[in-house]
């Protein structure tokens, strides 16, 4: 071995270490976000039909009993109130949720959480025997 050729494995150990933490993180943390954008995407399009069923024929449709009913599911589903966004109109309901989740390996990066939205939305549609 020559000696201008000592330490150079501990070169090409470092370069595979940080390649390997680099995919460690991906996998680890990109689970993790695809994870809470599941969460997430579910939550928002559950608590959009939850706000939906609240209308009936003869009551008709409460905007603000909906607004109360999206809120109530997804917080019950564990996301903040703060991190629900319901916007009413007289046909549907659309509700965003906002999931943060802390990072594993993507923190040696300088990000320790990440953030996911996602969106439902469903439409009031009244449905049944018609009179006639």
């Amino acid at each position: 071995m020559k000696v201008r050729d000592r330490g150079s494995i501990s070169v090409v150990m470092i370069i595979m270490l940080v390649m390997v933490l680099a995919g460690a993180g991906l996998v680890v943390d990109g689970g993790r976000a695809m994870a809470a954008r599941r969460h997430a995407s579910n939550t928002a399009e559950a608590a959009a039909r939850a706000a939906v069923a609240t209308a009936t024929p003869v009551s008709g449709f409460d905007p603000t009993a909906a607004r109360d009913a999206a809120i109530d599911y997804a917080t019950r589903a564990g996301v903040a109130t703060v991190d629900v966004e319901v916007q009413v109109t007289p046909d549907s309901v659309r509700v965003t949720v906002t999931e943060r989740r802390r990072t594993v390996f993507l923190v040696l990066g300088g990000r320790s959480t990440m953030t996911v939205r996602a969106t439902g939305v469903a439409r009031v549609v009244y449905s049944g025997a018609q009179s006639g």
